[in-house]
């Protein structure tokens, strides 16, 4: 496998490219896979109707809330933050005066809120930096908005079996997901080095000054620190460094991500409904702060498998991005 400064090898026509949708057998997150996994069925509070309430009509957040909505058979009503003040204002009230006291909150915005709302059990999810916002609380707790962590970190390690060392950037207050990956690491053979920033200005230089520790970049949707300008300067900056990136979304792999990994709506979802059903036993919440995912949708780059002199493995019958 070539690193460090090699040269950059002749991108493929991705027109010549095809998808294919096959799912793999072996219960390794393979790359570009679609992993299913196990999830138990979802156990909906004994007390009826729950409101749901989403923070913007985006269709990871609206998913969400649509399956909620087909799963429980008690009743959903589903309330949105996307109108003006006064429409949001009016949400919150109707919420606020519901009998029922369970309350699903979809994004930031709709966390937030929730957060002050009295008598109300709630889960939260599609949250990223729930730590800086103090949204756990006994009578609030969440689902994780990011994928098995350990399945994308054996899906990288899949796919280079070389790779031994890879980094993170991220915002402040991240104490539980490092936690979780740190774990993830060790059990795939990797070590994890994490630096801090406060600001999108300061993603590129850290990354650079990290590079000679790592051969990859573990990508994560902080908002707090990410630009799209910061993303497409830090991605040109690791294609032509022979730095690896695991990106979030797969609209980045265009820009020079080698993986992608993406949570599934319908497994967050099916957890949500399962913490409910547990909260409904209770005065609060139960259990740990966040449930983490047990899935992840991978997608691979063929342009920059090859870039990086890596194959698939002999087994691979997933599917491959191509725009």
């Amino acid at each position: 496998m070539r690193r460090g400064g090699t040269r950059a090898a002749r991108p493929a026509n991705w027109t010549q490219l095809r998808l294919t949708r096959v799912q793999w057998a072996v219960p390794l997150l393979s790359l570009c896979v679609l992993l299913t996994g196990c999830v138990t069925a979802p156990q909906p509070p004994a007390t009826g109707e729950i409101a749901v309430l989403v923070s913007q009509d985006l269709p990871a957040f609206t998913q969400v809330a649509n399956i909620i909505r087909r799963r429980h058979d008690g009743g959903v009503r589903v309330y949105s933050l996307t109108g003006g003040e006064r429409e949001r204002e009016l949400a919150r009230q109707a919420i606020a005066r519901s009998p029922s006291p369970f309350v699903v909150a979809v994004g930031l915005p709709a966390a937030s809120m929730a957060r002050g709302m009295r008598g109300k059990r709630v889960i939260f999810c599609q949250v990223f930096n729930y730590e800086s916002h103090d949204l756990v609380t006994p009578w609030m707790k969440g689902v994780s908005a990011i994928p098995s962590v350990h399945r994308q970190f054996r899906a990288w390690k899949a796919l280079d079996p070389s790779l031994t060392h890879i980094g993170v950037i991220t915002g402040g207050e991240m104490h539980g997901l490092l936690r979780q990956a740190r774990a993830a690491a060790k059990a795939n053979g990797l070590v994890l080095v994490h630096r801090q920033v406060a600001s999108d200005k300061d993603l590129l230089y850290t990354f650079k000054r990290l590079s000679p520790e790592i051969q990859g970049l573990w990508l994560l949707p902080d908002n707090r620190i990410l630009s799209m300008q910061a993303i497409r300067d830090l991605l040109t900056y690791s294609a032509k460094h022979g730095k690896q990136v695991l990106v979030f979304n797969p609209k980045l792999l265009r820009l020079g991500g080698l993986m992608s990994a993406a949570s599934q709506e319908a497994e967050i979802a099916g957890k949500v409904l399962r913490r409910l059903g547990q909260a409904a036993a209770s005065s609060y919440v139960p259990g740990s702060a966040v449930w983490p995912l047990n899935r992840a949708t991978i997608m691979v780059n063929p342009v920059m498998v090859k870039r990086f002199g890596l194959g698939l493995p002999a087994d691979f019958k997933g599917e491959i991005y191509a725009p």
